[in-house]
């Protein structure tokens, strides 16, 4: 990649930042006003998921709150950046690490950043404030301030739009599958096919998306990052900024992954393992059974025979 035939700027006037200046705000409002208005929703919810939501305890209610918006800012800004990725050719074909604007792209981290200036101080809070370590965790924390950074560089330098905009994506679906099975535990829901479901959806998206897609394009980002050059000192750390997120993102997945999702197989593989278990001692107990009557039935045979 050549250096940049342009002066590089940060450019927040109306005409070009306008998705900052409204659908930010919007954001922040939506969430704040559904995580607080749910306690007056959610019982009224139907299918049952009201009185299961009453059942719940203050602390479970809060989660269950925080983690429904987690699930709509995870299916609206996958579906916007989709969107974004699909009408750019120039982002697709010439994978710019300059500055490049892409209107619906800047609306979804915009969206994202709204969610996040919630999310964050909700999230510090839990952790910090109340302990509730089992609620959520020091990488989860981390990983809303990390990704919150990355949104915000681009707003402000909209540099390596591909990048963010395809490890974003494929980070969000992942979450689709991941807060619907949270979700569905703390409804204590008892449709173990969906359970079962939503498990493996999580598992081969997490795969395909985190491991393999974010993966090929860091390898592409450190190939297009030896060529880059600009003539600009604060676009080249803005850029070399957002390679470090994307690594370090990129890195964290496969920590989830050892953390969250290994421990998730092995349970399931344990308890594949005590239903053959059972099933054995099923087996066994009804062979000893049947060789029990036919050991009664010979000796009454005996007997009468005796008699």
């Amino acid at each position: 990649m050549t250096s940049s035939s342009f002066s590089f700027h940060v450019d927040m006037s109306w005409e070009n930042s306008w998705p900052f200046y409204t659908v930010y705000p919007c954001s922040f409002l939506f969430f704040l006003f559904a995580y607080f208005l749910g306690p007056r929703f959610w019982p009224k919810f139907p299918f049952g998921v009201g009185k299961q939501y009453e059942k719940m305890s203050e602390m479970n209610k809060m989660c269950w709150q925080q983690n429904f918006n987690g699930m709509i800012h995870a299916v609206t800004c996958t579906l916007l950046l989709i969107v974004a990725i699909a009408i750019d050719p120039v982002l697709i074909d010439e994978r710019p690490l300059h500055m490049h604007y892409n209107i619906v792209g800047y609306a979804a981290l915009s969206l994202s950043i709204g969610y996040f200036s919630f999310a964050i101080p909700w999230t510090n809070y839990l952790y910090f404030r109340k302990h509730e370590r089992h609620a959520t965790n020091m990488s989860l924390v981390i990983h809303h301030h990390v990704v919150w950074l990355a949104c915000l560089s681009y707003i402000l330098g909209r540099t390596c739009g591909l990048y963010g905009a395809v490890a974003f994506a494929c980070m969000e679906f992942t979450n689709w599958f991941f807060v619907a099975g949270i979700l569905l535990q703390q409804m204590r829901s008892k449709r173990r096919k969906l359970m079962g479901a939503c498990n493996a959806l999580l598992y081969f998206s997490f795969f395909v998306c985190r491991v393999v897609i974010c993966t090929y394009m860091m390898v592409l980002f450190s190939i297009d990052l030896s060529s880059f050059s600009s003539d600009s000192a604060g676009e080249t750390f803005l850029v070399i900024f957002q390679y470090a997120i994307f690594i370090f993102v990129w890195a964290l997945s496969f920590y989830f992954a050892i953390r969250e999702v290994k421990p998730l197989i092995k349970q399931k593989l344990a308890q594949k393992v005590d239903k053959r278990r059972e099933q054995r001692k099923k087996v066994v107990k009804g062979s000893i059974a049947e060789a029990s009557t036919s050991t009664a039935s010979v000796g009454s045979d005996v007997k009468s025979g005796l008699q």
